[in-house]
């Protein structure tokens, strides 16, 4: 069966049969397309693989009725943003790091710093004086 969004346009169309048999069918036909669509959609929407941080964002994309074009350029751009954030988050925190140990150094060395080297020589040079 042909349906006229798939039939070609050339030729002139001034009258027609309406057949509504034929029209129960084509609603039967085009229902059970339709379900299974929709039964694809919502496996997809409703997948746990697809929620960022706990958010089913593909269902509110959906929301906005985009187009196939519009979901094939957000497609690309979520391809070409995962690289780059990944290493955006990277370089984000090494920042934060070098942020921290120029604005508060003494914080960062009595955290991390090993003074056991320091401690071990003073008292050899106190032990010196002493002696001296």
């Amino acid at each position: 069966m042909t349906y006229p969004d798939n039939s070609s346009n050339n030729f002139k169309l001034d009258s027609f049969n309406f057949s509504f048999p034929l029209a129960n069918q084509a609603k039967e036909s085009i229902q059970n397309e339709h379900d299974s669509l929709h039964e694809r959609i919502e496996a997809i929407l409703d997948s746990e693989k697809f929620y960022i941080s706990g958010v089913p964002v593909l269902r509110s994309i959906l929301a906005l009725r985009p187009s196939k074009s519009d979901l094939k350029k957000l497609s690309k751009a979520a391809d070409r943003l995962a690289d780059l954030t990944e290493r955006y988050d990277t370089v984000s925190t090494n920042l934060d790091i070098v942020k921290t140990v120029t604005e508060n150094p003494y914080w960062f060395a009595s955290m991390f710093g090993d003074f056991s080297k320091d401690v071990d020589e003073s008292i050899d040079s106190i032990f010196k004086e002493l002696e001296d």
